[in-house]
């Protein structure tokens, strides 16, 4: 016993000795992480690298939270399965199979879809093959599911996601959007973000200050939006909705 707590004694001096964790990681300091098995700090190391876009820590961070001491590592809500998705949309091949046989198993938080798996078993490397992943990924919570502004999806180009390209990606994670200028939300307006809600759509509102350009993004992002939903539900349906919504929510 003396000595178990002699042990316990040393490590944690050695955890309060050790160096700070930077924003850029240091492999020394990660090895000695892993050796305190501080597994917490290792991925809040991991994490500052992860933000600003790197697919191998993301996967890294995926492995560690979905791996034998994913508890040990204290990770947020879904953020193993999140982390492994976004490294594959972001290109990561060995991810991307990874991801591949968790839908094939229907592991790892993900709805079996044998489907979804040969999608992402393709190696999908154009925007519009991994959109087409998207659509066919399914999770078992749908709380763990990713909004669609989250995720990584580039053109293989280059050229910056326009409002039509957006669109298809809320499109494709199965939250249609729509969105609407004016300013922060007051009663009503959060009353028919409600009942839009109600019918799997999400409104979101985008503030009042006008700008050519964005008008040009909303504009193109809503009517691929509308179309869609028009084409699943009937011509004229998200106009239908709409006046069906405002009249509710006004009390006429």
């Amino acid at each position: 016993m003396m000595a178990r707590r002699a042990g316990l004694l040393a490590a944690a001096l050695a955890v309060g000795l050790a160096p700070a964790a930077s924003a850029r990681a240091d492999p020394a300091y990660e090895a000695w992480l892993l050796r305190m098995g501080d597994y917490a700090t290792l991925a809040d190391v991991w994490r500052a690298d992860t933000d600003n876009g790197d697919g191998a820590k993301q996967e890294r961070l995926a492995d560690l939270f979905l791996g034998p001491h994913g508890r040990a590592a204290k990770p947020q809500p879904y953020e193993g399965i999140h982390n492994l998705y976004v490294a594959a949309l972001r290109g990561r091949r060995s991810a991307v199979l990874r991801l591949a046989e968790a839908l094939d198993k229907g592991a790892l938080g993900f709805r079996r879809r044998p489907d979804a798996a040969r999608c992402w078993a393709n190696l999908p490397g154009t925007f519009d093959a991994r959109l087409a992943c998207v659509h066919l990924t399914q999770f078992r919570d749908t709380r763990a599911r990713l909004g669609c502004g989250e995720l990584p999806i580039a053109r293989e180009d280059g050229r910056p996601l326009d409002g039509i390209d957006a669109a298809r990606i809320c499109l494709a994670t199965g939250t249609p959007t729509l969105l609407e200028p004016g300013p922060p939300p007051g009663p009503q307006t959060v009353r028919r973000i409600r009942e839009y809600a109600r019918h799997g759509i999400t409104l979101e509102v985008t503030g009042d200050v006008y700008d050519e350009a964005y008008e040009t993004y909303r504009d193109a992002f809503n009517r691929t939006t509308v179309a869609a939903l028009d084409a699943g539900h009937g011509p004229g349906y998200v106009e239908r909705l709409g006046n069906d919504i405002d009249a509710r929510v006004s009390g006429k």
